[in-house]
């Protein structure tokens, strides 16, 4: 009696280990099948792509460090958040193009109006002073620069302006370079981002393709020949929801050309406003009828 009940218990035990078993090798197919399968092309070039992805996971970390204190817990774990995206976004990027081959992707940015001059303060800290071209004249008759017409903006424009070159500026390698016509943004010898005035809007040019982002952003691709070639996404901001996608537009932007999150830059570029005489005294402003050197 004692052996049969010991038999009993062997066999349930078998059949208990066979059926683990089973389901396990089970689990290890459908890993091996789904789950490790090699991405094809057309799966990677997808807009769920794991690229894609990756560039959405770290422009939104990238947006969330932007409304944390620096040096605090939550601020330390973002950052390091970022990092491991970013790392395998450079693992992800090198499967992708060595599948594609040659991108096909037209590439933004590539501003071939700089002088040698210019190009050579790009690689180094020096100062580039403004361009002494002209715009047309306003009704004063003077021809303002784009930091004129910032200088006499309002208050709430000011406040737009600042936040998105604190923003851009937050970015590693990133440079400002002031011109007659707008500020320019770079990263090397790339124009990344171009801010301007039109009007009373400020306009933030981006080295990206508007027809990529239109479903997300309130985006457009720019008609302008200053623009259309180099930065030719156009977003108009008016207020503080324009502003808070116009970050996380350009936390994509920056994660195109792999450059990471790397401060919390709170300067305040200091715009009080100034008389048309006091911007022409500063060379900001010229009469219509004055002539320039580089004036086309």
């Amino acid at each position: 009696m004692a052996n049969m009940i010991l038999l009993s218990t062997a066999y349930s035990w078998f059949i208990g280990l066979l059926v683990i078993m089973v389901v396990m090798a089970a689990l290890f197919v459908f890993i091996a099948v789904f789950a490790l399968k090699p991405y094809k092309l057309e799966e990677i070039n997808g807009d769920d792509s794991p690229l894609r992805l990756l560039d959405n996971r770290e422009a939104e970390l990238a947006t969330q460090l932007l409304s944390v204190q620096k040096g605090s817990v939550d601020h330390d774990e973002i950052e390091l958040r970022l990092r491991e995206v970013a790392s395998a976004k450079l693992v992800v990027k090198e499967l992708v193009e060595r599948e594609r081959g040659v991108s096909e992707r037209k590439v933004f940015g590539i501003d071939n109006s700089l002088t040698a001059e210019q190009a050579a303060s790009l690689d180094s800290d020096e100062y580039v002073s403004i361009e002494k071209t002209f715009d047309s004249a306003d009704e004063s008759g003077l021809k303002k620069s784009f930091s004129a017409n910032l200088i006499q903006s309002g208050d709430e424009i000011k406040v737009l302006y600042f936040e998105l070159k604190n923003c851009i500026l937050c970015y590693e390698k990133t440079k400002a370079r002031m011109g007659w016509y707008n500020e320019k943004f770079y990263i090397g010898r790339n124009n990344v981002a171009t801010l301007t005035l039109r009007g009373k809007t400020l306009c933030l040019y981006l080295a990206l393709s508007a027809d990529e982002y239109s479903d997300r952003f309130p985006v457009k691709q720019s008609t302008s020949q200053m623009y259309k070639d180099v930065t030719p996404c156009l977003f108009r901001i008016k207020n503080s929801k324009g502003l808070k996608l116009a970050k996380e537009l350009i936390a994509l932007l920056m994660a195109d050309y792999g450059v990471m999150y790397v401060k919390t830059n709170h300067s305040i570029y200091a715009l009080p406003y100034e008389d048309d005489d006091a911007l022409v005294a500063r060379g900001l402003a010229k009469q219509a009828d004055e002539k320039s050197a580089t004036e086309n």
